[in-house]
């Protein structure tokens, strides 16, 4: 949703792989007109405020990025004593980014939540079409 702020704000300057990971986050307001008779989401809904976050990162990063959100999650889920479920959700059919980089990162998040010997499952094909790195 605020996708293009943050990449505005990581392409404002040169950067150098030495100042990854960035992390950037922000809660922004999204106002949207809901189609008439939408019956899932939030249901007609005109405008609201979502947490949005983006982490910049190198490949070899991505597992100890990947355990620190989890590790973020799990402990607001436990203030509120809220209970979760994880899935990892792969390559849709219709998607952007390459299949290596698709593969990596579904890789990354499988072998993170393995280590952390968290269950999960598998959602097929139901990855969001925009999940890739930015270059």
């Amino acid at each position: 949703m605020n996708c293009l702020a943050h990449m505005l704000i990581y392409k404002s300057k040169i950067r150098s792989y030495r100042e990854l990971p960035l992390r950037y986050f922000e809660l922004g307001t999204v106002h949207r007109h809901e189609k008439s008779g939408e019956l899932h989401g939030l249901l007609r809904v005109r405008g609201f405020t979502q947490d949005d976050a983006h982490i910049l990162c190198r490949p070899d990063q991505l597992q100890d990025e990947i355990a620190a959100i989890i590790d973020f999650v799990d402990d607001v889920m436990g203030v509120f004593q809220f209970e979760y479920e994880m899935e990892i959700s792969t390559r849709p059919e219709k998607s952007i980014g390459t299949d290596e980089d698709w593969e990596r990162a579904t890789q990354a998040l499988m072998e993170t939540l393995k280590t952390k010997k968290l269950p999960f499952e598998i959602n097929e094909g139901d990855g969001a079409f925009y999940g890739r790195r930015s270059t």
